[in-house]
């Protein structure tokens, strides 16, 4: 077996031949303007270097455990290891905080280091852990960790990192007025003008006042560019959300006082029982305790989707195109981009689709609907990656009796929801 200080030699040498081989790879002789090299699989390459970058640095973390434990970064002055690693490894000081911090998560995070060595899971998912990982969650974090690894591993990173905001909601359910005071906490708003006169701004904003701020300036920078494709204005997406802040100020000059505000732009997906404990925005998908809605229940719509089952929506629509409350429902299904390249766009900037199209017979049905957005549904080059229809999936169509939903069903639906209320506490 090779000593350490052999394997550190291998590694370098061989990291070195295939920098090396890369840039021979994708060089461009003068003569054919091709690589002078044969080509290979590109996407498999990149892939293989990002695995073998997140095993690199799980390595890492096991030596710096032993260095900083070892106090070998002692004898040259600096005042803590960070410093040092820093210094010598020309590492900004932030970054070596932060390698030092992620090597002391993984020594109780056994399952995730072993998952991230066998390529399943990423080093961005250790410290996805690693910020759920508190004193107070000890006990249970090492008792779930396996679970949540083997979900992580199959899941998308947004999804992934949902499943583990919903896992700290529901460990922290019991202290969840705590929680909910350290998130805001934070709140802050700051507008600073510069010696040439421009305004500097600087904001944190709670989940819940952070969506309904985002919602209004995409539906304004929306309209402001439609107003540029009208206009030919060339403007970039930077600079109509600065125009949409200014323009946010001036409808609230111009609004009359005393006059009536509008309910709070956002939505909010509960469940039959994750409405007791746990809930999330549906824009930004941040996950919240029903706790935090409590300021804002008097000025808000409150607005309910009856499901049939896991997934049926009980509503039908004989319009050609997906609107009001069908749409609605398919949103609060989907909740972002079902474009199997893995697209995560949210809900609300999403079209609904028609699986099999209105031409073809297709209805204007919940299960003929699915999120897309813009570029995957109008884009022909990116369009023709997704399935027609899902595996198993069979799209109503208007020859189709499924379109139809009897009152039975609606009436069966609602009295369900009414028992579970009557059973919460």
């Amino acid at each position: 077996m090779r000593s350490v200080p052999e394997l550190l030699d291998t590694i370098e040498a061989s990291l070195g031949e295939l920098a090396e081989q890369l840039t021979r790879q994708f060089s461009v002789t003068p003569d054919t303007g091709t690589p002078d090299t044969a080509p290979f699989d590109l996407h498999d390459a990149v892939l293989r270097l990002q695995r073998a970058a997140s095993t690199v640095a799980v390595a890492s973390a096991r030596a710096l455990v032993a260095w900083d434990d070892q106090r070998a970064w002692c004898g040259k002055g600096h005042r803590s290891a960070a410093h040092r690693l820093a210094n010598d490894a020309h590492r900004s000081l932030r970054q070596a905080r932060t390698e030092l911090r992620r090597a002391r998560q993984l020594e109780a995070m056994p399952a995730a280091a072993t998952a991230v060595l066998a390529g399943r899971l990423s080093i961005d998912h250790v410290d996805l852990l690693g910020r759920a990982q508190r004193p107070w969650r000890d006990a249970v974090f090492a008792e779930h960790e396996g679970t949540l690894v083997e979900q992580c591993a199959a899941l998308r990173w947004d999804q992934a990192s949902r499943l583990v905001d919903y896992w700290v909601q529901h460990v922290d359910a019991v202290a969840a007025e705590q929680a909910d005071q350290v998130r805001t906490s934070d709140v802050h708003c700051w507008a600073s003008t510069t010696f040439q006169g421009t305004v500097v701004i600087d904001a944190q904003l709670d989940p819940i006042g952070g969506a309904v701020f985002t919602t209004e300036l995409e539906r304004l920078e929306r309209e402001l560019w439609l107003a540029d494709q009208a206009t030919g204005a060339d403007r970039t997406s930077r600079q109509r959300r600065a125009a949409a802040l200014v323009e946010m100020a001036a409808r609230s000059a111009a609004m009359p006082e005393g006059s009536r505000r509008p309910a709070p732009l956002f939505t909010v997906l509960v469940g039959d029982q994750t409405a007791r404990h746990l809930c999330e925005l549906a824009t930004s998908r941040t996950v919240l305790h029903p706790t935090e809605l409590l300021g804002y229940l008097d000025a808000a719509l409150v607005e309910s989707v009856i499901f049939d089952g896991p997934t049926d929506v009980l509503a039908v629509s004989r319009r050609r195109t997906f609107t009001g409350a069908l749409r609605r429902a398919i949103e609060v299904r989907d909740r972002e981009c079902q474009h199997p390249s893995g697209c995560d766009t949210a809900a609300h900037l999403c079209d609904v689709d028609h699986i099999v199209p209105w031409s073809t017979g297709g209805v204007t049905h919940q299960r003929n609907g699915r999120l897309l957005c813009a570029p995957h549904n109008r884009r022909a080059d990116l369009r023709h990656h997704a399935d027609p229809l899902p595996e198993g999936h069979e799209a109503p169509s208007r020859a189709n009796d499924c379109v139809r939903r009897r009152r039975l069903g609606v009436i069966r639906a609602r009295l369900r929801w009414r028992e579970l209320q009557r059973a919460g506490p």
